[in-house]
């Protein structure tokens, strides 16, 4: 079994704690959350993986604090450690009237949950030092104003009131992303711009302030392999110039596979598996991830063969599932203990840290292997 320290590591700069959200409907609670844990750490690329409905996005929206209505967290902490050191850090809040004094924690970081979404503390995090590409770009740019204008309010809002050298550094961000005629396309609207243009922007917005954490939510979704292809050589380029972390959220193994140092593979609202982008691949243990990875397309595949898939679909979200949230999709179900009982997550023995959230690695799951199939239930 495996336990989360409090202490603080100087190579992380985001640990997430026993993170829950729920949004509570006219039909229900839907709980998005139940429980993620995981760490970010710095100068590292963390990839989230999983289906559609995972929990994925929620994630990402709940450490930036910008769940929507009827959203909220309801338990659990984001401890995000700040470049500047615990001095900058406990100065932040100090500034804020409004942040609670248990918004500081004994590590030096700052749990971003104790900080209301609309204070001056939070503000100056988001955006500055831990940023985001969205999932659609043209929903994500306003129509209305060009390009330039957008990038230009967060260098304006972060870093300088010049308005002439925020222009020159919003240019100059469009060149970095790869932008043929960066001053043309900094006087353009979102609706000139092609989609992987508009994604570049999205970028070039993004890290428009250096941020420490970089949260790039599917930035490649519906884009031609060339072009995703050019986002990830940038996005590999940016993070060595900069040395940020970066959170990449996808459904694409191959992305994963590419560009990622970690992999945490989420299912129903928790973290099922976390390990190595090697160990994930060569050796994956929860049957959600093998399950994951046996519906890729190989070559050399039989002509005309079907592809693997996953039986089943995610469950209602309005339903909650008992034991483990994959039981009745899982191929290895071992009966009784995998419908009652939460698995713990086991830390399994290998050349890095590899944990999993299965019955097949906890006493119970062994004891219920020994017994005779016909007792499982």
């Amino acid at each position: 079994m495996t336990t989360h320290s409090s202490a603080r590591d100087d190579d992380t700069i985001v640990s997430v704690r026993d993170l829950q959200v729920e949004f509570r409907t006219t039909l229900g609670v839907v709980r998005a959350l139940n429980g993620v844990s995981f760490d970010i750490p710095r100068g590292k690329v963390v990839g989230i993986v999983g289906e559609s409905g995972c929990g994925k996005s929620v994630t990402a929206r709940a450490i930036m604090q910008i769940i929507e209505h009827p959203g909220r967290i309801t338990n659990g902490s984001i401890e995000f450690h700040r470049q500047g050191g615990d001095v900058a850090t406990s100065q932040l809040l100090t500034d804020d009237e409004s942040a609670p004094a248990d918004a500081l924690t004994a590590s030096g970081g700052i749990d971003i949950t104790r900080l209301d979404p609309r204070s001056a503390a939070m503000r100056a995090i988001r955006g500055a030092e831990i940023a985001m590409i969205f999932q659609e770009p043209m929903t994500s740019l306003n129509p209305v104003y060009t390009v330039g204008s957008q990038i230009e309010e967060a260098i304006l809002l972060h870093q300088t009131p010049d308005k002439e050298k925020a222009r020159q550094q919003a240019v100059d961000m469009l060149r970095q992303v790869g932008m043929p005629n960066p001053e043309r396309i900094a006087r353009s609207y979102p609706h000139e711009l092609s989609g992987g243009m508009r994604q570049r922007a999205m970028i070039a917005m993004a890290m428009s302030c250096h941020p420490a954490l970089l949260i790039a939510d599917e930035p490649t979704t519906a884009l031609d392999v060339t072009t995703e292809a050019q986002i990830l050589s940038l996005m590999r380029k940016l993070k060595a110039e900069i040395g940020m972390s970066i959170m990449f959220i996808t459904h694409s193994m191959g992305v994963v596979a590419q560009l990622c140092d970690e992999v945490i593979v989420m299912y129903l609202g928790q973290v099922v598996e976390r390990a190595s982008v090697d160990e994930i691949f060569y050796n994956p243990k929860h049957p959600y991830t093998r399950s994951l990875l046996r519906s890729i397309p190989r070559i050399g595949m039989t002509e005309h063969a079907p592809l693997e898939v996953i039986k089943g679909s995610i469950p209602d979200p309005y339903t909650r599932v008992t034991g483990c949230s994959f039981h009745p999709r899982c191929p290895d179900y071992l009966g009784d203990v995998c419908r009652d009982v939460i698995p713990a997550e086991a830390l399994l023995a290998g050349p890095t840290r590899h944990g999993a959230k299965c019955h097949l690695y906890t006493d119970e799951g062994r004891a219920a292997l020994a017994a005779p199939a016909a007792t499982r239930g």
